[in-house]
């Protein structure tokens, strides 16, 4: 510790030390991040497409324990721009490839996204096989939009922590108000995939 760092801290009275703190610590909890995120549905975040995707439904719940019902048919692909982490609160669908296209709250400088999957020890199987495992990010101009920009290309570790951060691979020098994201394989379930929240982080443009 520097002798700068000594003597601010020695000047801040240890009031002023726990609410420095406490706020910080308020700010990681209330997204568990610390970073603003973009695509956040209550902030103004929308989805505009699945595109060709097939959602996973059966008429029956996607997991079942102790006749409670979790993952069901009406999970929308929503919950991926909503706050609500827990067993069951995905979208599902079929396979291990598929994408989401999402309007952010505005046009944003892109810096990275957080993608989120249950953690194992909270999975009613125990495993999190159905997590996505290579996925890309782009940006969009329209949903149409024939050249879009690739932010990059990344892995998520179902081993890892629930909660991944990804910096971008390439910065775009254009603020975007859509992105995609193209999920290209899943951790290990043949049957379908589930995306439980995604993030985007970056600088909200002025323009």
């Amino acid at each position: 510790m520097s002798l700068h760092t000594k003597n601010l801290l020695k000047a801040l009275s240890p009031e002023t030390v726990r609410s420095v703190v406490r706020n910080e610590l308020q700010t990681y909890d209330a997204d568990k991040t610390g970073r603003t995120d973009y695509a956040l549905e209550s902030s103004g975040g929308a989805i505009l497409s699945t595109r060709d995707t097939e959602p996973y439904s059966t008429g029956a719940p996607v997991l079942n324990l102790f006749g409670i019902p979790l993952c069901q048919q009406q999970n929308t692909p929503r919950a991926v721009i909503q706050t609500g982490v827990l067993p069951g609160e995905c979208w599902a669908f079929k396979g291990n490839s598929g994408s989401v296209v999402i309007r952010l709250l505005g046009h944003v400088h892109v810096s990275g996204v957080s993608l989120e999957h249950i953690s194992s020890l909270i999975s009613p199987t125990g495993e999190t096989a159905t997590a996505p495992k290579d996925f890309s990010i782009w940006g969009l101009t329209s949903l149409d939009d024939e050249k879009p920009f690739l932010f990059g290309s990344f892995i998520y570790d179902n081993t890892g922590s629930p909660l991944q951060y990804f910096e971008v691979q390439n910065r775009a020098k254009e603020a975007y108000e859509i992105i995609e994201l193209k999920v290209h394989s899943n951790s290990g379930n043949p049957e379908y995939t589930c995306i439980y929240r995604i993030r985007v982080h970056g600088t909200l443009s002025e323009i």
